[in-house]
């Protein structure tokens, strides 16, 4: 199949319609997502907290434009042949000037967008809440309007469980999301006993956060992969563990080099030189270079 925009949506909705969960790495930039579709995962994510970290190093508190995001997006898009699902934030504007954050992301090449109903202060202890279902709704229904490619999903995610600790608040607004248009619908810190119990209540398939610390004072997410398969979830996000791996990693290295001042002391934590060239595509520009620098042959 061709690696066009249409083609990846439509891999996409095919993707969705197995009876497994798709599980969905979360990429930081280009290479992160480069390494994702290498390492075998069948799509990959970019979502602001990890734009904002890997960016700009900043937090993710609303900091970030309708056109940071469309970019970060699109270098990820072109730098892979994978389904790609982006994070739209709250949708940058009300409902009648939303059409705007459709078209944008869907010319980028992204295969779908969540919009939530969060009003800002996430991974904070200070939590705006939530925007009214109702205008939630009426933001669904403009993006769903907005679209141009019926295989461009628009995505419902509602915070109740997480912001609210409320898991019936969060299945009354998806059904209510789903009802005005949205093609899935995502509910970060969803109990997936919750979940189970209410799955055929929604008409439509489930994101969860797969890697959310929503137990207090625990490091561990409230449930595993599996579990969160069990309960009916259609994809699983991992929206945290690639950026968080790198910075782990990263830092270790760093603090390696302080120490002992000696690059053999990092040396099985970095990846062989020629071997990340390889990953790059060195090989493919010295044959361009070498076809476009020989004499052309004689007639």
């Amino acid at each position: 199949m061709p690696n066009t925009h249409a083609a990846r949506r439509k891999a996409l909705k095919a993707l969705l319609a197995s009876d497994q969960p798709l599980i969905l790495p979360g990429a930081y930039d280009a290479l992160s997502a480069q390494l994702a579709e290498r390492a075998g995962f069948q799509a990959t994510y970019l979502g602001s907290f990890a734009a904002a970290a890997s960016g700009f190093g900043m937090p993710d508190v609303g900091l970030l434009t309708l056109n940071d995001m469309v970019d970060q997006t699109r270098r990820i898009v072109e730098a892979t042949s994978v389904p790609v699902l982006a994070d739209a934030e709250n949708g940058f504007y009300d409902a009648p000037n939303l059409w705007r954050t459709i078209q944008a992301f869907e010319a980028s090449g992204v295969c779908g967008v969540h919009i939530e109903d969060n009003l800002g202060g996430k991974h904070t202890s200070r939590p705006a809440g939530l925007l009214p279902p109702q205008q939630m709704a009426q933001k669904i229904r403009a993006a769903v309007d907005a679209r141009t490619d019926p295989d461009f999903l628009v995505i419902a995610r509602s915070d109740a469980a997480w912001v609210n600790h409320d898991a019936d608040e969060c299945l009354d607004r998806l059904e209510s999301y789903i009802a005005a248009g949205a093609d899935m619908v995502f509910a970060p810190a969803l109990p997936a006993e919750a979940l189970a119990a209410a799955r055929e209540r929604l008409a439509a398939p489930v994101m969860v956060a797969g890697d959310l610390l929503d137990v207090p004072g625990s490091d561990d997410p409230a449930h595993t992969i599996t579990e969160y398969g069990q309960a009916g979830a259609d994809v699983i996000l991992l929206w945290y563990t690639l950026i968080g791996a790198a910075t782990k990693n990263v830092t270790a290295v760093l603090d390696a080099l302080r120490t002992h001042n000696d690059i053999a002391a990092v040396k099985d934590s970095v990846t062989n030189q020629r071997a990340f060239e390889g990953l790059m595509g060195y090989d493919r520009f010295e044959q361009r270079s070498a076809r476009y620098t020989a004499a052309p042959a004689s007639s």
